[in-house]
């Protein structure tokens, strides 16, 4: 290459030159000395400026403009995005000074090249080797997801990143009604165990009002599930926790058709479980007088009356309530 050369702005010096006039005087323009104009024909090329400077930096000379080392680490890493090396575009981004630019450009990166069909290669690479926080990784998998319409995968990755309220909003929004309408349940307590950590749900916009109410829910009727009709310690906590959930459904956000249906689900649920678990408390049978000094049967309206099911159901179950004191007052 020759040490000068004619351009556009004028004569352009070779980089050797530049390098010999640096020693000579150390505030000599770093910006001049790296640009690809002084190596190569190929001016969209920085692979020898950002390993040139690489080099400078470790012998102290970094008086380069923040703005033209920004510059060099985003042009160089768009080269080697462009060439299939993005792995790479990710270690030379990660050069950055300021964090919050080094993290919206890495994921900026994640977000046009991971998939969401796990690569482990990749990811142990980008973990364990540019020690790149998983966070980021599964952040990015969730916005891809989210693009591609694909909420259980963008629950799953918000997750994983501790994203709590977005998997919260996903799963409420999106999910929650589908898998309880379906019986989908397993899947939706799952997703909805890792956020009722009381360190987490308090962070959590109306949690209160949506997955608290499913989650317990869920828990209660895989209890019930499994309930031991012996176990009268078992049946009478059961029996309390329904009573709560019955006065806190109809406060569970309804936002489409499919939401009142899934309420109407719970509450139908809720009521049978409820009279089930009644019953089973351990007394010779169902007319016998409660402690309070009232019947069975009139215990349970107040519950069943406020939970919001269709008015054909209510009825019906109102209907049963009444024969059933009906009869206990008889006996």
């Amino acid at each position: 290459e020759p040490l000068f050369r004619s351009g556009l702005r004028g004569t352009v010096r070779d980089m050797s030159f530049h390098l010999l006039k640096l020693y000579a005087d150390r505030l000599h323009r770093l910006e001049r000395t790296l640009s690809p104009a002084t190596h190569t024909s190929h001016l969209l090329d920085y692979g020898i400026s950002w390993f040139v400077h690489l080099m400078l930096r470790a012998v102290y000379y970094v008086h380069l403009p923040a703005y033209s080392y920004v510059a060099l680490q985003n042009d160089f890493a768009a080269q080697l995005e462009s060439l299939g090396l993005w792995k790479w575009a990710v270690f030379v981004l990660l050069h950055l000074v300021d964090s919050a630019d080094r993290q919206r450009a890495v994921q900026q990166v994640l977000v046009r090249q991971c998939s969401l069909n796990e690569n482990e290669d990749d990811e142990a690479f980008l973990i364990e080797k540019l020690h790149v926080p998983a966070k980021w990784i599964y952040e990015a998998k969730a916005l891809i997801a989210q693009y591609d319409r694909i909420p259980e995968k963008e629950a799953e990755f918000c997750l994983k990143a501790g994203l709590w309220n977005a998997a919260h909003e996903v799963i409420m929004k999106k999910l929650a009604a589908a898998y309880i309408i379906s019986g989908n349940e397993d899947t939706l307590l799952n997703m909805l165990t890792p956020l009722a950590d009381d360190d987490r749900n308090c962070d959590i916009f109306d949690w209160s009002e949506g997955g608290e109410i499913l989650f317990h829910y869920l828990s209660i009727k895989k209890e019930m599930m499994a309930l031991d009709e012996g176990d009268q310690e078992l049946v009478e906590r059961l029996r309390e926790q329904l009573k709560l959930l019955c006065t806190r459904v109809k406060d569970l956000s309804c936002d489409s058709l499919e939401d009142r249906l899934c309420q109407s689900e719970i509450s139908k649920k809720c009521a049978s479980y409820l009279k089930s678990l009644l019953f089973l408390e351990e007394r010779p049978d169902e007319d016998v007088i409660l402690d309070d000094g009232s019947l069975p049967s009139l215990s349970l309206t107040p519950y069943i009356a406020g939970l919001p099911m269709p008015e054909d159901y209510a009825l019906s179950e109102l209907r049963a309530l009444t024969r059933s004191y009906i009869r206990g007052l008889v006996t």
